[in-house]
């Protein structure tokens, strides 16, 4: 379906390019692929394959991406995305009603992701890390699960690297026993399924909870997608009226949003305000619109770690978003079970690696990364970026995390494809 949709909406901001990259072989065709959004650079130093994490798209990067390029004219960014990005049905954002089209949207046939667990991702991973050394030597940085799933890449294949990068994800941080891992395991939010259910049909490919479905997904990235182009636009929203950027800000920011994983400081609604009940059940204070003060519920840009208007302009486009639709759940799996499904054993970098983590994320503390056994006898640098949220170590106006990642490149090696030089 990517096919379908003409270059000419490629953002030409940065010389942006949306790319197909080869994939591992399993029978798929053209769903045998991984994509990367490229921020090119003339003759770069260094490549940045950044890897996203659960549920996340190629645009969870794009204002870091942003930020990175205008102050290093020298480094190249990919923001990497997995091979599921390629059932993703985009036409919906060239439609006269995006979020009528994904109201209707009907699911893919799913059963390819039955067979896409962590030796697919990883062989699609290397061979994008193979096409960006064709650029320049490589840095991996990943994102929460996927700074799990860059470790696991360079414990295969690090010698292939010029530096590794974690941000705010460490793999081990969710673990699971070999039978919960194969038999599923019951929760307090329900069975959760192992692989043998996966396998034998009796499970779900896809990784979805009730608020966070596919649709959902796309609901919100088209949301988002109007409330960039018609911000002050009034849209019904429950008994009330509200501006289409409020409504959009509503679902993601930290104030307001149901999953901390998923939110960013944005500011705040300019509304009468209530606790939320499902956020209490979850033993956290988060608010709810009741009422508006006036005839619509507004959106300020209080002066938070991210601007509200620009987040908004990067979380959707017509090629790719901010959300990875339909994550398999054998991956989810298969990274939090990786004992049990391969060699993969820890060992040590020819290069230092840098961890980032955010003081409100999901590794506040410099412990919680685990590089040292890890990545044993390796350099390690640590920063947690204060008063940040997960996603915010991505999307932050100030530049921290970009100026961070770029004191880490300035101490490597870097230089054209054959190494070497510095930047």
């Amino acid at each position: 379906m990517r096919a379908l949709l003409p270059a000419l909406f490629l953002s030409l901001a940065l010389a942006q390019e949306y790319r197909a990259l080869p994939g591992a072989p399993t029978g798929h065709g053209a769903l045998d692929q991984s994509y990367a959004l490229v921020y090119r650079a003339e003759n770069p130093k260094a490549v940045l394959l950044l890897v996203p994490g659960l549920l996340g798209g190629s645009t969870n990067f794009a204002l870091l991406a942003e930020r990175l390029r205008a102050e290093a004219p020298w480094l190249e960014v990919w923001a990497w995305e997995r091979r599921a990005n390629g059932l993703e049905d985009r036409r919906g954002f060239l439609a006269q009603d995006p979020l009528a089209y994904y109201q209707a949207l009907k699911a893919p046939d799913l059963s390819p992701l039955r067979a896409w667990g962590l030796a697919v991702h990883l062989q699609d991973l290397d061979l994008a890390v193979e096409a960006a050394r064709k650029r320049a030597p490589v840095v991996l940085g990943g994102h929460s699960l996927g700074a799990a799933l860059a470790t696991l890449y360079a414990w295969q294949h690090g010698e292939k690297l010029s530096g590794l990068l974690l941000l705010d994800g460490s793999l081990g941080a969710v673990r699971v026993s070999e039978e919960a891992f194969r038999q599923g395991q019951e929760t307090p939010l329900g069975r959760l399924p192992g692989l043998e259910d996966l396998l034998a049909g009796r499970a779900s490919p896809v990784f979805q909870t009730a608020f966070l479905s596919p649709k959902d997904l796309a609901l919100a990235e088209a949301e988002a997608w109007l409330a960039a182009r018609r911000p002050l636009e009034p849209v019904p929203l429950g008994a009330h009226w509200a501006t289409r950027e409020a409504r959009a800000l509503l679902r993601v920011d930290d104030h307001y949003s149901l999953f901390p994983i998923f939110s960013v400081s944005a500011g705040r609604a300019w509304a009468r305000e209530g606790l939320s009940l499902l956020g209490l059940l979850q033993g956290r204070l988060v608010h709810t619109v009741r009422g508006p003060r006036g005839r619509l519920v507004e959106w300020r840009d209080t002066g938070e770690a991210t601007d509200p208007r620009a987040f908004l302009r990067a979380f959707a486009r017509p090629e790719t978003g901010f959300s990875e639709w339909y994550f398999p759940y054998r991956l989810l799996l298969e990274i939090a079970g990786y004992p049990y499904v391969g060699p993969y054993r820890p060992r040590p970098l020819p290069y230092p690696v840098l961890a980032l983590g955010a003081e409100r994320g999901l590794l506040p503390e410099a412990a919680g990364f685990r590089v040292g056994e890890t990545f044993p006898k390796t350099p390690l640098g640590v920063q947690i970026l204060p008063g940040l949220t997960h996603l915010d170590l991505l999307t932050e106006r100030e530049g921290k995390t970009a100026r961070a990642i770029l004191g880490y490149l300035g101490g490597l090696p870097l230089g054209g494809p054959g190494g070497g030089g510095q930047p």
